[in-house]
């Protein structure tokens, strides 16, 4: 008991006494952290801009530093970690939060409070915002919080010294990497020099200068004890008539030039990786903000209405999306996604100039016509669009599991009049419900005048359209763009796919069975091609048909909603109108659905959904119009000149076989082996992206495969290659204790020379070790030849060594980090080369072996 007394009491008794901390250690911990607060505030700059933010990291690293280095240096052990929160509470408000001053104590507290909260729930404050977020609320905490972390992890790692200090440079790296996931995904201008074009300057900047600081403080720390060994020695001497050792200057610039080095192979890593991938992946990156901020989310979807036939295939035709109910009256449409932007390939929507933005929806506006419906989510249906009927009362209530989730992340764009849920990228999903008051009102009417005098659209890069849009002579104004609209549906005809096989075909028997409609094929997609591909058949068939030609021998276009809305909002635009795509669901009873697109009542499926444009006139109201094509009347091949008779007749088709109709009666086969070839290459694009990828990201795999062979081969030629004898002499030895190392001996720190080549059973230690300790400790040192010959022994054992291992044991030894102080066992456990020394007076001078 008395003992145990005694050593607590000396225990507490060290803790009070001062305890020296190295001038060096400090110094090289203070420029570290230096450079960890400026590459942070450099990082976080584009996130916040404001000149508050030099306050927050300059602040919190002094103070961060100040308290460390006093725990380090009063001992106060794990009253270091009290001493760093009370810091941070003291302040925190003052440097993050200076808004809370000038409201007295109660605001001050407040202030504190608020900071603690934002410890865990800023960083979710901070992506949810739009940047530049400035000195708001309590944004600034975070970045506090991480510029203290990683101060407070540089200044213990370093003052703890030894084999610890080069850990340090690691967090260095953690305020870059604030400012990556926390910024923007839209990096800076690529900067040419010459030939070569640099993606993302400033970021690619950041990080090379902090992978160069780390290398080169890597290089430096791993070096102290060596150095203070070597000085030791020179003191040693230094008074001898003979003067100190030589070689002191090159073992300093030496030292220096593997720093540089080691930063030159980390910038070759991060030039090849930053170089390669924006090349072949579109020079865009993905931060944390992406998946949270609904802008960002929605522009990286897919166009809903590129993948609208996916509705129409026969694993989603019958399956039920959603269900619908209300207390009252159902809304006539259902709107899922609205898509304004058209950029000759895909409906998106625009940006926010032109489209709105997506905002938190904390309250609606009143409704003179409204009803309380509820929508729960079904297997069929999932993504980021929430089906409503705008406008809305009020925010939906939220049910199911993530109902909290939900309405988090719920957005509306009040000028597109559609909704997004993000609680992630994927959005709604089955089992999700909510309930909300939403608008009943009828369908509005389209005004008379349109909402610009000239066109819309360049009608000289869609030739077709101009042409057919020529050849009905209507005026350009709302009955002109009704009547456009209704004759396009009139002479289209609806088709879902390229084929009628099994997958694709149900929704063809289907319509068969109630309007006799026949299989057509039709190629996805609503580009400017495609659209024009339309345009054309109309316009052949128009020609062909000649004067004064009935409605169904105009019949010649096919597709389904997906092209014929696209077209009808480009002739919208064309007469100088507004206009938008819509894909959402009709509710009602039989008489709400157009033929070929039924209106659902209480479950909809994927036959139910559709596409419709909305057109805007100078009254600045938005008017729905179907543009699904008739499903009755298919199209039929017409030679120029040729008539229909006036009474066809049907002849019976039993017991009638197919035939593939006469070569040269029909140009389908020829467009649809054009769609193929274009489908083709389309689809190449893709593959070639994902091999290159992949060979980038087997090339980046090399790299960092290679990189421990090539550090230790360049280590090796280092220590060969030292212009002083006693350096190369050095190198020799510790390249020998670097293989036992590597090859999984632990050599221990203790010992003379001459016991650790003893206990390792090195054939000619003595004189390896007598030779190493001349070089050291002698006045007049080694000779250069001397010097060269260790290393003929040294590479003698070396090789010695590694004969008597398996291919395995020496491939492991190649990647192998003991030679760098990382272990990656315990010392528990292992075996040591030596475990004791049988005379304890010589283990000093091992201090000074390596």
């Amino acid at each position: 008991m008395s003992a145990a007394r005694t050593r607590a009491s000396q225990r507490r008794g060290s803790r009070g006494r001062a305890t020296r901390v190295p001038a060096g250690l400090t110094l090289g911990a203070a420029l570290l952290s230096l450079a960890t607060v400026v590459l942070g505030g450099l990082a976080a700059e584009p996130i916040y801009l404001t000149d508050q933010l030099w306050w927050v990291v300059g602040g919190s690293g002094v103070i961060t530093f100040c308290v460390v280095w006093a725990g380090k240096r009063f001992r106060w052990g794990s009253l270091t970690v009290v001493a760093l929160i009370v810091a941070f509470l003291v302040s925190v408000v003052p440097l993050a939060v200076p808004s809370a001053l000038g409201g007295g104590p109660r605001e001050i507290l407040r202030g504190v409070g608020d900071s603690l909260a934002a410890v865990a729930l800023g960083w979710k404050q901070l992506l949810t915002l739009t940047l530049p977020v400035g000195s708001y609320q309590t944004v600034l905490v975070p970045l506090f919080v991480t510029t203290l972390v990683s101060v407070a992890a540089i200044v213990a790692l370093t003052l703890k010294g030894g084999r610890w200090a080069p850990f340090a440079a690691a967090p260095v790296l953690l305020p870059v990497l604030f400012g990556a996931v926390f910024g923007s995904s839209n990096v800076s201008e690529p900067t040419a020099l010459g030939p070569l074009t640099i993606p993302a300057p400033r970021e690619l900047a950041l990080w090379l200068v902090a992978c160069c600081v780390c290398a080169i403080w890597v290089a430096w720390s791993s070096g102290i004890a060596r150095r203070a060994s070597l000085r030791l020695g020179r003191e040693a001497w230094a008074d001898m008539p003979s003067g100190p050792l030589p070689g002191a200057g090159s073992v300093r610039r030496n030292a220096i030039a593997r720093g540089l080095v080691g930063a030159l192979l980390v910038g070759i890593a991060l030039f090849a990786g930053v170089a390669l991938v924006p090349v072949l992946d579109g020079g865009t990156r993905s931060v944390a903000r992406d998946a949270i901020d609904p802008e960002i989310v929605v522009r990286e979807q897919t166009s809903p209405l590129a993948s609208y036939r996916v509705w129409k295939r026969d694993a989603l035709l019958a399956a039920p999306i959603f269900e619908v109910s209300s207390s009252g009256k159902l809304p006539s449409r259902l709107r899922i996604a609205v898509l304004d932007h058209y950029d000759g390939v895909d409906f998106t929507v625009g940006d926010t100039a032109t489209a709105g933005r997506f905002t938190r929806f904390p309250s609606g506006e009143p409704l003179a016509d409204s009803s309380r419906v509820s929508v729960k989510i079904d297997d069929g249906y999932s993504g980021i669009w929430v089906p409503l009927a705008m406008p809305l009362a009020g925010p939906p209530a939220f049910g199911g599991k993530r109902a909290g989730a939900l309405a988090d992340s719920f957005y509306v764009n009040r000028e597109l009049q559609g909704a997004v849920a993000v609680p992630t990228a994927a959005g709604l999903r089955p089992g999700d419900s909510y309930t909300a008051d939403m608008a009943v009102s009828a369908d509005a009417k389209l005004g008379a005048d349109p909402a610009h005098p000239d066109p819309l659209i360049d009608l000289e890069s869609t030739p077709e359209l101009d042409h057919w849009l020529r050849a009905q002579q209507l005026p350009s104004d709302g009955q002109g763009l009704t009547e456009a609209i209704k004759r396009l549906r009139d002479r289209g005809y609806l088709s879902h796919s390229l084929s009628d096989e099994d997958g694709e075909g149900e929704w063809v028997r289907a319509l068969a069975s109630e309007y006799n409609t026949s299989f057509m094929t039709s190629p996805g997609g609503h580009s400017i091609a495609r659209i024009e591909q339309v345009f054309k058949q109309l316009n052949d068939q128009e020609t062909a048909a000649g004067d004064r030609p009935s409605e169904s021998m105009l019949v010649a276009g096919i597709g389904d909603d997906e092209q014929f809305a696209t077209a009808a909002a480009l002739i919208a635009r064309a007469m100088g109108f507004d206009s938008r795509v819509v894909l959402g669901v009709r509710l009602g009873g039989d008489k709400a659905g157009v033929p070929g697109i039924p209106a659902c009542k209480a479950e909809c499926t994927g036959d139910n959904v559709a596409a419709w444009v909305e057109v805007r006139g100078a009254d600045g109201v938005w008017a729905p119009l179907d543009v699904t094509p008739q499903v009755e009347t298919p199209p039929s091949t017409l030679e120029e000149g040729e008539l229909l008779p006036e009474f066809p007749t049907v002849p019976e088709e039993r017991d009638a076989t197919e035939s593939d109709p006469p070569v040269g009666t029909s140009d389908s086969d020829t467009t649809n082996s054009d769609n193929k070839n274009t489908e083709g290459l389309s689809a190449l694009w893709p593959v070639l992206r994902v091999v290159g990828l992949s060979l980038a990201a087997l090339a980046l795999l090399a790299l960092l495969v290679l990189f421990i062979p090539v550090v230790k081969r360049a280590r090796s030629r280092y220590r060969r290659g030292a212009a002083a004898a006693e350096v190369q002499a050095l190198g020799a030895w510790n390249e020998l204790l670097d293989t036992y190392a590597d090859s999984g001996v632990r050599v221990s720190q203790i010992g003379t020379r001459r016991e650790i080549m003893a206990s390792l059973g090195v054939d000619s230690g003595d004189w390896i070790s007598w030779t190493v300790d001349r070089a050291v400790y002698a006045p007049e040192g080694i000779a250069p030849e001397t010097a060269q010959q260790l290393w003929q022994v040294i590479d003698g054992e070396i090789d010695s060594r590694l004969s008597g291992l398996s291919f395995w044991r020496r491939l492991g030894m190649r990647y192998s980090l003991a030679s760098f102080g990382v272990q990656l066992r315990g010392r528990r456990g292992s075996k040591r080369a030596l475990e004791s020394t049988p005379n304890s007076s010589q283990a000093k001078p091992m201090e000074m072996q390596r």
